[in-house]
């Protein structure tokens, strides 16, 4: 970890920072380095050192959610052991995935751990299938459904599958948690002013550096060789994330799949929305339903942002052939400046 160091822009999501040379008189610590598979950021008020600090918040999360630890909880739960009882970081990411099921109506789903394996979007990397054997991906989507093949054991603290291969994958919402984990920490200390970046997932509270709001800069949807640019600014105070499916993806036969897999179909998402951000409370919130949203398509989407006033949504999607916007109410609110197409 480095501390002052020149930021590193995330996937999603790109950070506004104004000069330093209208900085107020109150100090500000800078925090940057690698964790989880992907860069961090964070800007607090204050000189302290919370170095050791944020890395062992972030390793104590790894312990039990990551899926490339092969001794994770995660990974031995997954592996078919699960007497293991749950640690405060599973426990808490598994009753916000359930919450979020159930707020997605099922779009958000940690159980399709099988299906990012079957479609080679998981840690295998065993690549795009050449053909979909329909018989094995039907049996494989019986072990999918989050509360339909797994149960939690409140009395000794642990999760028990009810279907034999049930399996487990937090990565849609474990960078959102490990932001609010931090942001927690931070809290508790004493801090008012903050912004926490894991991997392209935001929470912010209070002012910047330059006493104004946050100011996060959501990315156009263009390709890993194109110029990078942005799409609009958004004031942010809570939690931001933004799910794409437009550099994670395979091209079979002319058509393009997403990373990202329907739970109600057992299919990869192959419709025209393309990017995806939410604003919500909390990062972990916002990172759940960033991805629910992308699964659901547009006109979806709109109706769910609509019945959810108090979330902010902004949607990217191809309209015959041209990048189009829409944005919730309350994200029209938060957006400092749209640019052009």
């Amino acid at each position: 970890m480095t501390k002052n160091a020149i930021l590193i822009p995330s996937l999603a999501l790109a950070f506004i920072i104004s000069s330093c040379a209208n900085k107020t008189e109150k100090e500000y610590s800078t925090y940057q380095g690698y964790a989880q598979g992907t860069t961090f950021h964070i800007e607090l008020d204050g000189d302290g050192d919370y170095s050791t600090a944020i890395d062992s918040i972030l390793q104590d999360i790894d312990k039990e959610l990551s899926l490339w630890d092969s001794v994770s909880w995660i990974s031995t739960w997954n592996s078919g052991n699960s007497s293991a009882a749950m640690g405060l970081h599973a426990r808490r990411c598994w009753e916000l995935s359930t919450k979020m099921h159930a707020l997605s109506n099922g779009y958000f789903d940690p159980s399709l751990a099988p299906l990012i394996q079957f479609w080679g979007f998981g840690k295998s990397s065993k690549g795009f299938p050449e053909q979909v054997d329909t018989l094995m991906l039907n049996q494989i989507r019986q072990r999918i459904g989050l509360n339909k093949v797994i149960q939690y054991d409140s009395v000794q603290g642990r999760l028990l599958p009810k279907i034999a291969g049930a399996q487990l994958d937090f990565n849609a919402i474990a960078q959102g948690y490990s932001v609010d984990a931090l942001a927690d920490f931070f809290e508790q200390k004493g801090h008012k002013n903050y912004m926490i970046e894991i991997g392209g997932e935001v929470r912010c509270r209070g002012k910047s550096p330059q006493g104004k709001s946050w100011k996060i800069g959501i990315d156009k949807p263009v390709s890993r060789n194109e110029t990078r640019a942005l799409q609009a600014i958004v004031d942010v105070d809570g939690g931001l994330a933004t799910s794409g499916s437009y550099r994670k993806f395979y091209e079979k036969d002319g058509l393009r799949y997403a990373h990202v897999i329907n739970p109600k179909t057992g299919f990869p998402v192959s419709h025209r929305l393309v990017s995806v951000t939410v604003s919500a409370p909390t990062a972990a919130q916002a990172d759940a339903l960033a991805t629910a949203l992308l699964v659901m398509g547009t006109q979806p989407a709109i109706a769910f942002a609509q019945a959810h006033p108090s979330l902010g949504v902004f949607l990217i999607y191809d309209e015959q052939g041209s990048w189009q916007t829409w944005a919730s109410k309350k994200m029209q609110a938060q957006l400092s400046e749209q640019l052009n197409n």
